[in-house]
């Protein structure tokens, strides 16, 4: 799809997971809000564009995932009160990402409890740092075991409980999640 106008909202969330011990993660995740051309409005806009400049650092432990820090900021917000959001982001420790992680966030942050715009943040913060950690914690080049990757079922629609990947990994048969996987052994 082509548009012959520019943009009037521009949403970036990016997140980086860093390993930084034998069992910990810091994942950093940040929510920029643009309007591009933005003229000035009876709320704030940073002079660049940014309506929302927001930023999360968490501490993670593994192998539960449990979040044992939370480090929020915002540079950029249109009212004054906006800030109030950072202190209850507090919250998010001793949560498990890798259990019950949107229904926690939406307990503790949903709708009137919290920002909309942080709490998309964490939402997008917890799928990366499940991924994060396999890639820290596990080697990648060995296929799922149930043993010790059952944090995978459900966390999308190809690893969901009962669906094909999920059914061979608890039986063992790793030739057929190499057969599920894009990637293809050497021949």
């Amino acid at each position: 799809m082509s548009h012959d106008r520019p943009p009037i909202q521009i949403r970036t969330i990016r997140v980086e997971v860093h390993q930084v011990g034998d069992h910990e993660l810091e994942v950093t995740g940040r929510l920029l809000d643009e309007r591009p051309g933005a003229r000035p409005m009876w709320f704030g806009i940073r002079e660049d564009g940014a309506v929302h400049d927001m930023s999360l650092t968490v501490r993670v432990r593994h192998p539960g995932l449990v979040i044992t820090a939370a480090i929020p900021d915002m540079t950029a917000h249109p009212y004054t009160i906006c800030r109030d959001a950072l202190p209850p982001l507090q919250q998010l420790v001793g949560v498990s990402v890798a259990h019950g992680f949107t229904r926690a966030v939406n307990e503790r942050f949903g709708r009137q409890h919290g920002c909309a715009h942080l709490t998309a943040l964490v939402h997008a913060m917890g799928p990366a740092i499940r991924q994060g950690a396999g890639a820290a914690f596990r080697d990648e080049d060995e296929l799922p075991r149930a043993e010790r990757d059952l944090w995978f079922i459900d966390t999308c629609q190809a690893w969901r409980a009962g669906g094909p990947l999920a059914d061979r990994m608890r039986a063992g048969d790793l030739d057929a999640i190499r057969a599920l996987s894009m990637r293809k052994p050497p021949e």
